[in-house]
């Protein structure tokens, strides 16, 4: 599951046992299927299932086989081939040289002419987001942390003539250590548009690493959600840095702290040296490197003459962090992130809904179940799907989203997208009562005895949350005007650790879940009135993920973009609703910047005042459209 700060649901159940005294407990077959699926997903052979590894891969196979064993249909049948479940989609997962011509040529020289050797005593690399280009012979100047925070009346280009030259500027920020620093904001993407905007012609941004083979910026990472920087940005050594400089390297240390020290003052930081006696001579040539990603896609036909031309979506992602890095929350960690309660719960859970509506095959609408992989990387799966369907969205009558459904504790359940259908509630409250389920183990032959076990299935105690959007797959439906609801059991220390793993999981309480979600799929299913799409009226601007002071009410999207950051949504009575800004909208200007990406969309926002009238540029279709919009102070 993505990272979020909205507040949720929660729930309640109980569970008791009934067999022959003096045996072993028996065990469900419920429970039986959950922990074979997560087990399997939280195997090492998995490896995390970071999307586009081959572990990734290997769970998207289980899953399809699984779709096999329970007789859905394949929705995909090519001339040449079996027919698969395996929606593919494109996925980066990084940068690398090109294969013919000059992919990385750098030449730093001294004012007198004397070239500064690269390779060897100056290591130096670009980062993996960063566009392509090349310069000749640029001044190099130096910029401080490179931050224009207007805000907080500080700024590193003050009195500084960048145009045309190259900025050098310290990675990270000031008060580094402080994680309430309000300029944590101000990363490297944010800094290559800073410098763009002064007119610079590219960035270097001095590690913060003593050893340069440690420094994350040079693994040619790529992120598509956050797409490239807004010029060629290179990470160097911070002995690349004092030689750029004409300073010792134990002096760069002090540099940086006169600079810190400057984050409360409203004048530019003069540590001395803010024209270098170096230029530089660049031509950068990266592609991206592609890998497969596979929505797993299973379809179970509705037997209503009528309903069966509608449908309801049950899915849940399987992706998770593989072995760490962006996403993590155990820093610097290299061990498997297992995922199990996120979300090989979720996908369990799906499996075992699967193979039950299969084996009774009663469901009048036609039920799709989807296991989408980039959740992680910003819902890239789902909104994959909702743009290439296997079935008509506007047929598509609800979508249920399973994310860390294995962690119930008590009986608190989060079910969000309440606001999304006006039958919800009635539908949601009225199901959520005591019942009991037994299950047979044993069939009596050979021998052998029938057992009975017996599930009382307690009322859950629900916290219900109105909005549509959110952090995960649901969000992607919500926007293509879908009802959603959205089943999670609440978030914990194991959160995007490798200690998220199988023997945690709480499979009674989960078994308990997938009852309940069973029931609700099978009401919408019987009922032959659709369940009627609401936009979410009460829907607060909840928390930012970051230190934004304002709130527009957009839902971006988080899918690669370099001509502008089209909207999956816009909350009603929100500023951008007020505006007229409507979901599909590609806002390219805001604020007299450009947006190119979610980048450089937040950057701007991060410079916005509540209140005050701004001018944004939108693109509808072949319109270009101007607006004014005032944002709203966040909750």
């Amino acid at each position: 599951m993505l990272r979020f700060n909205s507040h949720l649901l929660l729930l309640v159940l109980g569970f008791s046992l009934v067999t022959v005294a003096q045996k072993p407990q028996p065990v469900s077959q419920v429970e039986v299927n959950l922990r074979r699926h997560i087990e399997y997903l939280v195997s090492d052979k998995v490896e995390g299932r970071r999307t586009g590894e081959p572990g990734a891969t290997f769970a998207a196979q289980y899953i399809e086989r699984m779709f096999v064993q329970y007789r859905l249909t394949s929705p995909f049948k090519y001339k040449k081939g079996p027919p698969t479940y395996l929606q593919q989609f494109p996925f980066v997962t990084g940068v690398e040289p090109a294969m013919t011509g000059n992919s990385f040529k750098l030449q730093l020289t001294k004012a007198a002419g004397q070239d500064m050797a690269v390779e060897d005593t100056t290591p130096i690399a670009p980062v993996g987001f960063s566009p392509n280009g090349s310069v000749t012979d640029a001044p190099i100047v130096f910029a401080g942390f490179g931050i224009v925070s207007y805000d907080s009346k500080f700024n590193d280009y003050e009195s500084l003539d960048a145009k045309g030259k190259v900025v050098i500027v310290f990675d990270g920020y000031p008060n580094y250590d402080d994680p309430q620093s309000k300029f944590k904001r101000f990363d490297a993407r944010t800094k290559a548009l800073i410098a763009r905007d002064h007119g610079a012609a590219g960035v270097l941004l001095i590690s913060r690493e003593t050893s340069f083979n440690e420094e994350r910026l040079a693994k040619m990472v790529y992120d598509q959600t956050l797409g490239e920087a807004a010029i060629p940005t290179f990470v160097i050594s911070r002995n690349t840095a004092a030689n750029i400089l004409g300073i010792a390297e134990d002096k760069l240390k002090t540099a940086e702290g006169v600079v810190s020290s400057m984050a409360t003052s409203t004048t530019a930081a003069n540590v001395g040296f803010p024209e270098t006696n170096a230029k530089v001579s660049f031509a950068l040539n990266l592609v991206k490197k592609n890998a497969p990603a596979f929505n797993v896609i299973g379809i179970l036909p509705g037997s209503d003459p009528k309903l069966k031309d509608e449908a309801i979506v049950i899915g849940a992602h399987y992706d998770h962090l593989g072995r760490g890095g962006s996403g993590s929350l155990a820093p610097n960690s290299k061990e498997i992130h297992h995922g199990a309660d996120d979300n090989a719960s979720g996908v369990a859970a799906v499996l075992e809904l699967a193979r039950q509506f299969s084996l009774e095959r009663k469901n009048k609408r036609t039920i799709i179940f989807i296991a989408f992989s980039g959740e992680e990387e910003g819902l890239i799966g789902s909104k994959y799907y909702v743009n290439n369907p296997v079935f008509p969205l506007e047929n598509t009558v609800a979508m249920i989203n399973l994310d860390m459904v294995g962690r119930l504790n008590g009986d608190k359940l989060t079910i969000g997208g309440m606001g999304s259908a006006s039958e919800w509630r009635d539908l949601v409250g009225n199901l959520n009562r005591e019942k009991t389920s037994e299950t047979q183990i044993g069939d009596g032959r050979n021998g052998s005895n029938i057992d009975i076990l017996v599930n009382i299935i307690r009322p859950f105690q629900l916290l219900l949350n109105e909005d549509g959007f959110g952090p995960s797959d649901h969000s992607s439906f919500y926007g293509k005007r879908i009802p959603v609801l959205f089943f999670f059991t609440g978030t914990h220390a194991d959160y995007h650790k490798p200690s998220d793993t199988s023997d945690r999981i709480n499979y009674a309480g989960e078994m308990n879940v997938v009852d309940y979600v069973s029931t609700i799929t099978k009401a919408i299913d019987q009922n032959p009135r659709r369940p009627t799409y609401v936009v979410v009226k009460s829907a607060a601007i909840g928390p930012a993920r970051t230190s934004f002071n304002v709130s527009l009410g957009t839902i971006p999207s988080y899918t690669e973009a370099t001509d502008g950051l089209v909207l999956d949504g816009v909350r009603d009575n929100s500023p951008a609703a007020n505006a007229g800004i409507q979901v599909g909208d590609k806002i390219v200007k805001l604020g007299g910047k450009d947006v190119r990406n979610i980048s450089d969309y937040m950057y701007v926002l991060g410079e916005m005042k509540a209140g005050e009238e701004y001018e944004v540029i939108v693109v509808r279709g072949s319109e270009r459209l101007t607006k004014k919009i005032i944002p709203a102070k966040r909750q």
